[in-house]
């Protein structure tokens, strides 16, 4: 029978329905198709619309691999997805072109499959007309095969976490290798900037190192409070700015603007859904010639798009770049978080196109001046062999014309990201939300240093999970691993069948851990309730699968 709550959307029939993740692009999304001739009405999945339980506890998972517990996370938006493809000639789905927008493609693909079996994916990459226009030329059916990297990180996310808080530790992949990069000393709040005057009478050198071993902080205001030796020049060489990734960004933001991570992405974020700039979860450090010569027309002739670093072809998308006009001149501490993010971005990109030159200093002096200071071996070793530079070209927005020796603190969502970002943990959808969701566990002080809580979490996880080399293997076999998928069982998904061999390959403590978990009995009754189709004219229904 079918509830009052399904004859809600009775939507009026339309030539093309289009879906997207995020509610806020919506309108732009729909004005500019209009604007190149094509009349479409959007719908948006509001992100995952399909999920698991709240609670790890409650693993969802059964020995195969298979997420039995997977469910819409909001029935009426699910038959509203149904209703919207049903009142359409055609489907197009527009989910980002990431693992996460792979993921919702096909799970758009599956909730519409009886209605429409063969929609069209279009991967926009930015919300301006052109690049609306090249996406659908590239449009090309919805794939099963471009899902499986991200469910079967998901699975086995889910299995990591599940098996720890099952031993009352709440702790998942991620959050278990940035515990252990605060475990080893990689993550420091400290950053010591020195100086020293050149011996041509040019521009001072510069060195910024972090706190971290062989330094440390008193050794740090040590040096602070000591003026460099005079250094020549030992070579010099021709230097090209690249663009920034997401991580960059926020970092950078940090820096001038005072944003924490989150911020930064929500302004981004914002940005990009306004049509103001493209893609912002990229991790490119580079730009198609194409997406260059954009930002020539912006930035006039200073600007040479053939000196910034090319996309590698590896890459999905190009470094987050200002769509429409800006003015790097202006000042972005002004301007508010989304607009200053904006500018901050298209000064930086300013330097990219550039020719630049950087000078390295003869270190030979520091050898014996630091020595002769009292300070320790490791460390006089450390500074002779880091590199000292300076850098002459044209000026750019935002550059340090004169520097101070100092010792600074960073904030611990910055430190983090730095060392997430070095190490290779995370992806640049989910460094935000998983730094703040692990400074929020109270495991570590804000200079980074392990609290009570913290010290009995690192001694009571398995040591292989704080490497967090585990974790950056796992997302490396997710993303390249598809091979894995090809002796898939019948009956089985390659995503199932994926996250077991990833599962069965860990440290033999974490993989007994998990099958131990996933083997024992759960409960199904409240979780496994899906939306059947029950006929084109009816809408769906709901179907609870037996235990």
């Amino acid at each position: 029978m079918m509830h009052d709550s399904q004859k809600e959307w009775q939507p009026e029939p339309v030539d093309t329905v289009w879906f997207i993740e995020a509610p806020g692009k919506a309108n732009s999304l729909q004005a500019l198709l209009r604007s190149l001739g094509h009349e479409v009405r959007v719908q948006a999945t509001k992100g995952h619309f399909m999920t698991m339980p709240d609670m790890l506890t409650d693993t969802g998972i059964d020995e195969n691999m298979h997420d039995f517990a997977r469910a819409p996370k909001d029935p009426v938006l699910y038959r509203r997805i149904r209703a919207e493809a049903r009142s359409a000639r055609n489907v197009v789905i527009a989910t980002d072109a990431d693992m996460e927008g792979d993921v919702i493609a096909w799970d758009v693909a599956e909730a519409i499959r009886d209605i429409h079996p063969s929609p069209m994916r279009v991967k926009v990459r930015a919300m301006d007309a052109d690049s609306i226009r090249e996406a659908m030329e590239q449009a090309l059916p919805v794939r099963k095969e471009d899902a499986i990297a991200g469910r079967a990180r998901a699975l086995v996310d889910r299995a990591i976490g599940s098996a720890m808080a099952r031993k009352g530790l709440g702790a998942g992949r991620v959050s278990c290798g940035m515990l252990g990069l605060v475990v080893h000393g990689r993550v420091s709040t400290g950053r010591l900037t020195l100086t020293a005057e050149a011996t041509d009478g040019g521009r001072p050198w510069k060195l910024t190192l972090p706190v971290k071993s062989p330094l440390t902080r008193d050794v740090a205001r040590r040096l602070e409070a000591l003026p460099m030796p005079d250094m020549g020049i030992a070579h010099s060489e021709p230097f090209s700015f690249s663009p920034g990734h997401m991580g960059d960004i926020m970092v950078r933001s940090s820096e001038v603007l005072g944003l924490k991570p989150a911020q930064t992405a929500a302004a981004m974020q914002t940005a990009y859904e306004t049509g103001r700039l493209s893609y912002p979860r990229a991790t490119s450090r580079g730009m198609t010639r194409a997406a260059a010569r954009k930002m020539r027309k912006i930035l006039g002739q200073g600007f040479d798009d053939r000196r910034v670093k090319e996309k590698a072809p590896s890459d999905v998308h190009d470094a987050p770049h200002p769509i429409g006009d800006f003015n790097p001149a202006h000042n972005p501490e002004r301007l508010g978080e989304v607009e200053g993010v904006r500018i901050l971005i298209g000064r930086d990109l300013v330097r990219c196109g550039q020719r630049h030159m950087r000078e390295y200093a003869d270190t030979t002096p520091l050898k014996a001046f630091l020595t002769g200071k009292g300070i320790p071996a490791e460390v006089v070793t450390l500074l002779v062999k880091s590199e000292w530079f300076r850098e002459s070209g044209p000026a750019y927005p935002g550059r340090e014309n004169y520097v101070e020796q100092e010792l600074i603190d960073i904030t611990p969502e910055q430190a983090l990201l730095e060392a997430c970002m070095t190490a290779g943990l995370g992806k640049a959808s989910t460094w935000s939300t998983h730094i703040e969701s692990f400074l929020e566990k109270g495991l570590v002080t804000d200079r980074m240093e392990l609290t009570a809580e913290g010290q009995t979490m690192a001694a009571s996880l398995p040591q292989d999970l704080l490497n967090p080399r585990l974790s950056v293997a796992i997302e490396g076999i997710c993303e390249k691993g598809v091979a894995l998928t090809q002796d898939t069982p019948a009956g089985k998904e390659p995503w199932e069948h994926m996250a077991g061999k990833i599962v069965g390959s860990m440290p033999a403590r974490i993989s007994s851990a998990i099958r131990s978990v996933l083997s024992s009995p759960q409960p199904r009754v409240d979780h496994r309730r899906v939306m059947e189709p029950s006929g084109p004219e009816n809408g769906a229904g709901m179907k609870q699968e037996a235990s």
